[in-house]
């Protein structure tokens, strides 16, 4: 038995649009070609199969009281991670969370959800350089979101094969917390074709990590959140440096692009 549209509704809305640990909300932005991409899944409590996560014998695995709203990210760690989300302290999520969004209109702004930067972690002022796909999949594996930037006044090539990087990334960071060894290796290679791309006009790919706290909620402590700054930028705007400080000959750094080095 599938769950049912009325069952699916009902738990949409009774969530809010939102995942119920994390309490993001379950859509991206729309862009000027594509429409929004909506990434939440109804999770069972109990589970499906009989050799799945937190298995038992319940009259409808699909009925709303056995469903509760969740991100990618956390249907695939409260199926890894059974030993501490029972089907008790599901129940007992899915309920405060609920209520919480019930609570939402009953003031102007009660307990608003936001990401704020984590004080205890400031941004890096360096950027690092990412070389090859796999540096940059390896970088950017188990961040929420990324924050691009580039500069104006480029060609519609060159900003065509940003947005390819761009999208790529977005897309393969949508679905990390699912992706096998073998998915991430090919996640690798495919960004390594974007960087390739990139380097061989003139442009590279830095990146550095930003630290946020989602807060707000009913008794909800900040949570972790990490994102990714990733800055494309011709070669010639960049002073390039070492650990140590020590210039970087750019001629080096171009042959491993073109070369195939990276």
């Amino acid at each position: 038995m599938a769950i049912t549209d009325r069952t699916r509704k009902i738990l949409w809305v009774k969530a809010g649009g939102r995942c119920s640990i994390c309490h993001v909300q379950l859509v991206t932005e729309g862009t000027d070609t594509d429409d929004p991409s909506v990434f939440g899944e109804e999770a069972h409590i109990v589970g499906q199969s009989p050799n799945g996560p937190r298995a038992g014998v319940i009259s409808d695995v699909d009925s709303y009281t056995n469903l509760i709203l969740l991100c990618r990210k956390h249907h695939k760690q409260v199926d890894d991670q059974v030993g501490y989300y029972t089907v008790e302290r599901l129940k007992e999520i899915k309920r405060r969370h609920e209520e919480w969004v019930a609570s939402l209109g009953e003031t102007a702004n009660p307990g608003s959800v936001r990401l704020i930067p984590d004080p205890g972690r400031p941004p890096k002022e360096t950027l690092k350089l990412m070389i090859s796909g796999t540096e940059l999949w390896h970088f950017v594996d188990g961040a929420y979101a990324f924050y691009p930037r580039w500069p104006a006044g480029l060609s519609d090539e060159h900003e065509d094969l940003i947005a390819a990087l761009l999208d790529n990334l977005g897309d393969w960071i949508n679905v990390s917390g699912d992706l096998s060894f073998s998915e991430k290796r090919n996640a690798s290679r495919s960004l390594n074709e974007n960087i390739e791309e990139l380097a061989k006009v003139g442009l590279v790919v830095w990146a550095r990590e930003r630290f946020l706290l989602l807060t707000g909620g009913i008794n909800q402590e900040p949570s972790p959140w990490r994102a990714v700054d990733i800055v494309v930028r011709p070669f010639d705007f960049m002073h390039l440096v070492d650990a140590e400080g020590k210039p970087i000959d750019l001629d080096q750094v171009i042959s491993k692009f073109t070369d195939g080095d990276a």
